[in-house]
């Protein structure tokens, strides 16, 4: 959670017809915790210090999807009229300007951030942060640079991003969520977050997050509410839609793990009958389901009774005559394992060595590849080595002695030619890699074949072992291989009812837990789960939109909708059974606002990962009941553990002048008189007529 304690506008300026005349202009606005309202007459440049705020967050795309200094006002990087008491309204040029801002988080921990709106030979792409509070002195080299709309620019491990140092300082973990046309996902980026608190003035009341910035994230509106409220995360979170989510996944879970298993039995040469791939249409219980023996007419239990009687036999004739003299076939026999089992270890060990080498080389490219990365962050700024919290070289990783007061420099040309030394590591060892993995594959491949002739040869060896004397009457070549292969084909099925076991029970559990999971979505059609933290948010949003005088709708209409579409989590307007319309098309305009209100404060009210403070700029939008701007201000300042800021005209569209025709003779400040209305509540009220920028002394 973040909190903006305060800003600060400066800017220098020469007059129109005089470029001698050079003057120092501005604003500083203390922000408080609880509801701000920031007041003036139209024009005055409410909107100017909006947008000022959330360029120097790094967050202007939010305004109208420009980045830099194309979103800001020309009134702050081009030309402004003001009133100068000498010389009259007239024009002034800007020469340089720039903002800052005061943010603390719920440790107390402060920082001030500060971007260049237009200054010569600094970027506006770099953003100056110092771990203190505000002051007038501030210099630059005693700051920290951060850039943003870079590669990496939220690379928490780099740590030269500003967007990954705001998601730490706002206790706001970047999370991964899916992304289109990949499987990889992507960030959730904090420009996409942050539509959370920002309501601008010119798009922003036309729709639910109407400036959101998607960057191929999937339903971005939907990825930040359920970060917000948590429902990404929460396991206890109960509902019909999530529900048949955990159903589905378990009939996937099933379908693979039954085709894998039926794969696995015709390997080994077995069928089963009964077992359906469907998890819905398997009615036969499990331990019922029958196995068999391709090609062998009889089940599996038949099967291994054939073989060990075959073996029974088999073994009753090799035992049946024995001489007292040396057995010289076990003899040739143990020696030819002996000398291919050898050969076999050495092969394994060479073959183990050369994985280890392949491994070390990977482990080297990848290494090269995190340098290349942090190096191309490195050079994004300039004073990456300074006395705040750099504490080692950033290219050779030595500990820096900064506290024998000497300055290090690093040029961006000795950061380049490092990381093309390491490109060229790279172009090295990418070749030795495809060349030793192929060898590893290909030597894998001969040790599976040297594996299945040391098995045959261990059954012979084993088989002669147990004739202490020449058998008389020996088995034939053809007998000794049919009572190893009946032996290897007991030990192979003991090993495949084993296998059969274990995959039996892990599929008893999926299908218990399918049966739960359809019995809980039975159950949920039949009650209406108060504590669902879902119905915890619809039940907020229609509290203030009974506080706010909601008409348009019945409130027992609205509902929020769960199943997986643009509009999940959003409002609908239930008319009939299979009559549902969205909220803002079946509200009036003012309704739709009111709308807005609610549902960005039921957010920023119960989210408990919501960034902490809500900007609306001019929420009297469409002739507003003058209650119902009221009732806005009074739920804002209960809120007294948030921070709400509302830019508001002195005079804006209500019904009651808009009924009285807009009389001039009625000059009040309606949003002063309607918080003095609202004494026992503790709000924070500044004035700004009659301009946002006056000349600074």
């Amino acid at each position: 959670m973040v909190h903006i304690d305060k800003i600060n506008i400066s800017i220098s300026a020469h007059a129109y017809n005089d470029s001698n005349n050079i003057k120092h202009f501005g604003r500083i606005l203390d922000f408080k915790n609880g509801l701000n309202l920031v007041v003036g007459d139209n024009t005055s440049g409410k909107t100017t210090i909006a947008r000022c705020l959330f360029y120097c967050l790094g967050m202007e795309e939010l305004i109208d999807g420009k980045t830099g200094t194309g979103a800001m006002d020309k009134s702050v990087k081009d030309v402004f009229r003001y009133n100068d008491p000498d010389s009259g309204d007239h024009e002034w040029y800007v020469l340089s300007s720039y903002v800052m801002i005061q943010l603390s988080n719920s440790k107390k921990e402060i920082i001030t951030i500060r971007r260049n709106i237009k200054c010569d030979g600094l970027r506006d792409n770099i953003l100056y942060v110092w771990k203190t509070p505000m002051t007038n002195d501030m210099k630059l080299n005693t700051s920290r640079e951060y850039y943003i709309h870079r590669e990496n620019d939220h690379n928490v491990e780099f740590c030269n991003g500003f967007y990954a140092l705001l998601s730490n300082f706002s206790e706001l973990p970047l999370k991964i969520v899916t992304a289109r046309n990949t499987d990889k996902g992507t960030i959730l980026y904090m420009q996409t977050l942050f539509a959370l608190t920002y309501i601008e003035q010119t798009r922003g009341w036309s729709d639910f997050f109407a400036n959101i910035r998607s960057f191929n994230i999937m339903n971005p509106k939907q990825r930040i509410i359920e970060y917000a409220m948590g429902y990404e995360s929460n396991d206890n979170l109960i509902t019909p839609d999530k529900l048949k989510e955990r159903r589905k996944s378990l009939e996937e879970e099933w379908n693979t793990l039954t085709n894998d298993f039926i794969s696995y039995l015709t390997y080994n040469e077995l069928f089963v009958v009964g077992l359906m791939p469907a998890l819905s249409k398997q009615k036969v219980a499990l331990e019922e389901l029958r196995y068999g023996i391709r090609d062998a007419d009889c089940s599996m239990e038949d099967y291994i009774k054939r073989l060990q009687q075959s073996v029974s036999a088999l073994e009753s004739k090799q035992n049946a005559i024995k001489t007292a003299k040396d057995n010289n076939e076990y003899l040739e026999v143990l020696k030819k394992y002996q000398i291919h089992k050898e050969e076999y270890e050495k092969f394994c060990i060479n073959l183990v060595m050369e994985i280890e080498k392949l491994n070390n080389i990977k482990k080297q490219v990848t290494e090269i590849e995190h340098e290349v990365k942090r190096y191309s962050s490195l050079i994004q700024v300039n004073n990456i080595v300074n006395d705040l919290d750099v504490k080692e070289c950033p290219t050779c990783h030595q500990i820096l002695p900064i506290n024998n007061g000497h300055r290090f420099t690093i040029l961006p040309e000795q950061i380049e030619e490092s990381k093309n030394v390491l490109k060229m590591q790279k172009k090295f060892l990418s070749p030795m890699v495809d060349k030793i993995e192929r060898s590893v594959k290909n030597k894998e491949l001969n040790k599976l074949y040297l594996e299945k002739q040391l098995s045959v040869e261990l059954e012979q060896l084993k088989m002669l072992a147990e004739l202490n004397n020449v058998n008389l009457n020996p088995l034939s070549i053809a007998e000794q291989f049919e009572l190893v292969n009946n032996r290897a084909k007991i030990a192979a099925l003991s090993s495949v009812k084993s296998h059969i076991e274990t995959v039996i029970k892990k599929l008893n559990i999926i299908k218990d837990n399918y049966i739960s999971i359809c019995d809980e979505i039975k159950a949920l059609k039949n009650q209406d789960a108060i504590e669902n933290p879902i119905n915890i948010q619809l039940n907020r949003f229609k509290e203030y939109l009974y506080k706010f005088n909601y008409t348009s709708n019945r409130l027992s209409q609205i509902f929020f909708k769960e199943d997986d579409t643009i509009y999940k989590y959003f409002p609908i307007v239930q008319h009939s059974e299979n009559i549902e319309e969205d909220i803002r098309s079946d509200s009036s305009a003012s309704d739709f606002i009111r709308c807005l209100w609610a549902y960005y404060i039921t957010l920023l009210a119960i989210g408990p990962n919501h960034p902490g403070f809500l900007v609306m700029d001019e929420p009297c939008q469409h002739s507003m009941k003058e209650q119902s701007l009221k009732n806005l201000f009074e739920e804002c300042a209960k809120l007294s553990d948030k921070q709400i800021i509302l830019f508001c005209s002195s005079q804006p569209h209500t019904e009651e002048l808009d009924l009285n025709n807009r009389k001039q003779d009625n000059p009040k400040n309606i949003i002063e008189s309607l918080v003095m209305a609202l004494h026992n509540l503790k709000i924070h009220y500044q004035d700004i007529d009659p301009k946002a920028i006056i000349a600074c002394v």
